[in-house]
């Protein structure tokens, strides 16, 4: 007995203005219009005449003509797809999509581009991935902004007075095999740089002791948390070979496409645009962590119109959710992350796997470790730059080297005279009060200290350059004993003035300035809690008498 193709039918159905209870009923329209659905199918084959361009689909298009065409054909206005909010426009996606997983090769190209048939394609459920033999043979990378909004301390007379900061910048790097989160970095400001990726790349190699928030002391560790290359000994100095980057512009810098490959001997590779399903392993690990996530009432969810996001700026001041805790929670997560157990791992975690890949009975033991004095110290984040010595014999002036209107030097410097008009590579890191010298046969020459007002704090080049442009901009009237704190002063003069007496406190830069200053300090604590001592003139009002209008005379400032 054959079966009927099913035909829907519109009467007797209990639908809704979303959509609900039109099942088929987009296939039913088709075929009643049989001349809107030729058009439809000779726009899907990329004539010259069609709405879809070998650029891609423009769907949103393609559907103005198509409700267009439906009521020249003499589809009313009190029927399907009229009747839902918008116009049957999910329906026409959906349509489009089946075709693409049905098979159709020539809608795919027009799509998604011409590798969209091909091994290592787009984003389509047909296309096969090359998936690596062993753990650490192909890894990703990527950012990714927290959906919440944190805060930073500001102490004024002893009172905490919370500003919000921008949303900071997770960068991970990912195995493949395992999915295990090899390292990652931290951007506090507005966007991110390719030194994220040189700073994840360095935690991989050499992570960092792993703290402990105050928040989690109560919490039972999984047994194997934390990153592979500090809790799974098989996994220390195993090189990474093949990274998966995007075209953004910070991964193609002369520091990752040359420093990075040179150092330590990886493969880069760069997909396509928008191609995510080259780094599918990274948007995994981040649809995970926004699950966590969400439920952190400052939360930015998936967008403006997620019903979760009521005031996220208010709420991280109201309720004191700090950037300092947001890190704690995110870096608690990655080290649990890595220790939860996995069926697609057959019951193992991301960590065991990188184990049990890199055992001394294992096979692959012929790929060589990385050195100990590299492991020991990468320095892949290093700047590197070629300077001149300077100095005079006939003026006393001792030899020198200047980075950034600073003179560096030190006790064999002073006394090398034959070095004056001679070149030095130095490496700049971190704390900039101090650069490693080398000469030019690579021989390490030591290390070059500033003296002065610049020696008394520690800050970074982007600090140093920064208060260099206000001096040059005529913002700072004098040159003061300690630039540092000055200009850490201005700063929280300008962040404070954003949240003192507002409703709607609104994110300024030169909060994220200041707390970048303070990650980058050398004490500890400061850095972890994100917290800076103002000085009580900060916050002290004008005392010139000044006119007030009826609205600043009774609005809730005043006193």
């Amino acid at each position: 007995m054959g079966r009927k193709n099913y035909k829907a039918s519109a009467q007797d159905r209990k639908v809704t203005t979303e959509g609900a209870g039109y099942a088929g009923s987009f296939q039913q329209l088709l075929s009643e219009f049989k001349k809107t659905n030729s058009w439809l199918e000779s726009q899907l084959q990329g004539n010259g005449s069609s709405k879809a361009t070998p650029a891609g689909i423009n769907v949103a298009v393609l559907h103005q003509e198509f409700i267009s065409r439906l009521r020249k054909e003499g589809c009313s206005t009190d029927r399907y797809p009229f009747q839902t909010r918008r116009h049957g426009y999910e329906a026409l996606v959906a349509y489009v999509r089946k075709k693409i997983q049905d098979g159709n090769p020539a809608l795919a190209n027009l799509k998604y581009g011409e590798t969209a048939n091909q091994a290592t394609g787009r984003n389509s459920i047909s296309v096969a991935l090359t998936r690596p033999l062993h753990c650490l043979a192909k890894v990703a990378y990527d950012e990714y902004q927290l959906p919440a909004i944190g805060t930073m301390v500001i102490v004024v007379d002893g009172t905490d007075v919370e500003v919000p900061l921008s949303r900071a910048y997770f960068c991970p790097i990912v195995d493949y095999k395992s999915e295990a989160v090899l390292g990652y970095s931290w951007s506090i400001s507005e966007r991110f740089k390719s030194a994220n990726l040189l700073e994840a790349f360095e935690c991989a190699i050499n992570p960092p002791q792993q703290k402990i928030h105050p928040a989690f002391e109560s919490i039972k560790s999984l047994e194997g948390e934390g990153l592979p290359a500090s809790v799974v000994p098989e996994a220390k100095g195993r090189r990474i070979a093949i990274l998966c980057l995007d075209n953004h512009l910070t991964h193609i810098s002369n520091s990752v496409v040359v420093g990075l490959r040179r150092k330590t001997g990886v493969i880069i590779t760069y997909g396509k645009v928008h191609s995510w399903i080259e780094r599918n392993v990274v948007e995994r690990l981040f649809s995970e962590l926004q699950q966590n996530l969400r439920r952190i009432a400052s939360t930015t969810g998936s967008g403006p119109t997620d019903p979760n996001v009521r005031d996220p700026v208010g709420k991280s001041i109201r309720d004191r959710i700090r950037m300092a805790d947001l890190i704690a929670v995110m870096e608690k997560l990655v080290s649990r992350h890595n220790a939860r157990r996995r069926r697609a791992l057959f019951n193992a975690t991301p960590n065991e796997l990188i184990a049990a890949d890199w055992a001394k009975n294992s096979r692959l033991q012929i790929v060589p470790l990385y050195k100990e004095s590299f492991m020991s110290n990468p320095s892949l984040a290093a700047e590197s730059e070629w300077v001149t010595v300077r100095g005079d014999r006939s003026t006393h002036r001792t030899p020198y080297i200047q980075l950034d209107n600073v003179a560096y030097t030190n006790d064999i410097l002073r006394q090398s005279w034959a070095l004056i008009g001679t070149k030095l590579n130095v490496q700049i890191r971190g704390d900039y009060r101090t650069v490693r010298a080398f000469r030019e046969d690579g021989t390490e020459f030591g290390v070059l200290s500033v003296s002065g007002g610049w020696a008394v704090r520690p800050h970074t080049r982007e600090t140093r350059k920064e208060i260099n442009r206000l001096y040059s901009a005529g913002l700072f009237a004098y040159r003061a004993d300690d630039p540092i704190l000055h200009y850490q002063e201005y700063l929280a003069s300008k962040a404070l003035k954003s949240v003192k007496g507002k409703k709607s406190p609104k994110i300024v830069q030169e909060s994220n300035a200041l707390a970048r200053t303070l990650a980058h300090s050398s004490n500890d604590e400061e850095s972890d809690t994100l917290k800076y001592e103002a000085k009580s003139g900060v916050l002290v009002k004008d005392t010139s008498v000044k006119p007030k209008g009826r609205r600043d005379f009774f609005s809730s400032g005043n006193s």
